[in-house]
């Protein structure tokens, strides 16, 4: 019997793109970079969405060449296809943001850099960040109320966004697709290759399909699960703050029931219901939550985990 030979990674990237390369094909991509980008994060994604027919371009501050982070030195330089100051983000139809230290934490203080991403995510079209890419999501202010999948360091900044950090190897939100570091990049090219198939028009439309399919269910269909534990001696200051925030959330219309509780000497949590995913996020950008990012430093010993949950049957009064 004939051994089987691995495969080449012209191979691996061919067989990625099947089932993707019609809908991709011919799709303009802006790749959004400097000086110290993660290599692989770059240049393995740009391999999947060319072997799947897109036309992909490097847009940066710097106008020739940009080189890359080869994980602990220097790595290659790679061309610079078009100067930001003279990109248009109406020109493309997605954006991806590779990661590296470096490079997203220079983007990021560059308001151009800035202004071009966030007219990715304001035009609603499909947008792909990897490993500490997301502080980009962050600065465009387009991470609030979202899951996403990033580097395990970026977990405090992303909460104090207003997002939740998932430690999966990709993510789907919307327009937006994420994942945690190199090791998922097969699992994140092929969600990118998926979500770059869609227009803006078309996420959109997923998007509704997903609200009234929810708005189709019964009552109390949805939860969260909050997670905290207290800093030594702050214990009966969390007793406080959650007694505090039933009065908050018997604000909230579409907060159906809530619960603060103590699970252990310094562990307590909260449970709340709510008709559908709307009211949720609702309660996420609410006065609860923000009662607890601006006291979460202070009595935590850590940020709050956020726990999503569908809710299989209930019995309330």
């Amino acid at each position: 019997m004939a051994e089987k030979q691995p495969q080449s990674d012209k191979q691996q990237d061919q067989q990625q793109a099947e089932g993707s390369e019609r809908s991709v094909k011919g799709k303009k991509v802006a790749i959004l970079a400097t000086d110290g980008f993660e290599q692989v994060e770059l240049t393995e994604p740009r391999k999947a969405l060319d072997a799947a027919g897109a036309q992909t371009s490097v847009v940066s501050p710097k106008a020739d060449k940009i080189r890359g982070w080869n994980f602990t030195d220097w790595g290659d330089e790679v061309k610079v296809d078009v100067p930001l100051d003279q990109a248009k983000p109406e020109d493309f139809d997605a954006l991806l943001l590779p990661g590296g230290v470096m490079n997203p934490d220079t983007l990021r203080m560059n308001d151009k850099a800035v202004e071009f991403a966030t007219a990715f995510f304001e035009a609603g079209k499909p947008v792909a960040s990897i490993c500490h890419g997301p502080w980009m999501v962050i600065e465009t202010g387009a991470a609030d109320g979202r899951q996403i999948a990033a580097w395990p360091s970026l977990k405090t900044d992303l909460y104090n966004a207003g997002a939740e950090w998932m430690d999966q190897e990709v993510c789907v939100d919307g327009n937006l697709v994420t994942s945690r570091k190199p090791d998922d990049i097969p699992a994140f090219n092929r969600e990118m290759l998926n979500l770059f198939a869609l227009s803006a028009d078309e996420i959109q439309q997923n998007e509704e399909e997903k609200m009234d399919h929810t708005d189709d269910a019964d009552e109390e269909a949805v939860a969260l699960f909050v997670r905290m534990e207290a800093k030594p001696g702050r214990e009966a200051d969390v007793e406080d703050l959650l007694r505090s925030g039933l009065s908050l959330a018997e604000e909230e219309p579409d907060t159906t029931s809530w619960f603060g509780m103590r699970l252990g000497d310094n562990q307590f949590g909260i449970f709340d219901t709510f008709p559908d995913d709307s009211g949720r996020q609702a309660h996420l950008a609410g006065r609860v939550a923000q009662a607890l990012k601006e006291q979460g430093d202070d009595l935590f010993t850590r940020p709050p985990v956020v726990e999503r949950i569908d809710v299989l049957a209930y019995k309330l009064p």
